[in-house]
């Protein structure tokens, strides 16, 4: 599916980010808001790691990287019946939307690893661009990639509007429901991206 992979904000850079305005449950047209849901949450992580048995101790400093997947970073919606590998494709382009930064957050509990990845994005107007709100599918995985294991997978459709007179709107999300077992060892990343597949 993808090639390329980049490494997002570290933990410590959400924490010097709370200074930003909160982040709402699916979507926001502020550009600041990812980070501080992120680093509101993380003033709780030592709390729950005290009571972790042994097991997870070794891991505790351990959050798994964040990539936004190389290729899956822009999504564009078209006038209906326009494909985008239809000649000319782009003069029919309504919206481009791009994922412009990935941070997470990590608690671990007794026997799960609990995740935060808030996502930040932007959308402008193509030429036959228009106010209104449109569905960006924003999918977020958890994944081994040596043994291509696929440990979490959920795709949302995160919801964003352009004012009248707006030509582009911010947008940020944040996926709260990750619960997975702990990791064995320090093998697992996150990937995030846009997709226009099937939910599965």
């Amino acid at each position: 599916m993808i090639t390329g992979l980049r490494e997002s904000l570290n933990l410590k850079t959400v924490v010097l980010l709370a200074g930003c305005a909160a982040l709402t449950a699916c979507n926001s047209t502020s550009g600041n808001n990812a980070a501080t849901a992120l680093s509101s949450a993380a003033g709780n992580q030592e709390n729950a790691s005290v009571a972790a048995p042994d097991r997870s101790q070794d891991l505790r400093a351990f959050c798994p990287k964040t990539f936004i997947r190389d290729g899956t970073e822009v999504y564009r919606t078209f006038e209906k019946g326009v494909k985008k590998d239809d000649p000319d494709a782009l003069k029919s382009l309504r919206f481009q939307s791009t994922i412009t930064e990935v941070v997470r957050e990590c608690n671990y509990n007794p026997q799960t690893l609990a995740m935060r990845v808030g996502i930040k994005g932007r959308v402008i107007n193509g030429p036959s661009g228009a106010s209104g709100t449109l569905d960006v599918p924003v999918r977020v995985a958890i994944a081994n990639p040596s043994t291509k294991e696929v440990v979490y997978s959920q795709l949302h459709q995160v919801p964003v509007t352009l004012q009248p007179g707006q030509s582009n709107a911010r947008f940020s999300f944040i996926d709260s429901q990750i619960d997975i077992p702990i990791p064995e060892k320090e093998n697992i990343v996150v990937y995030v991206g846009f997709d226009e597949g099937p939910p599965a």
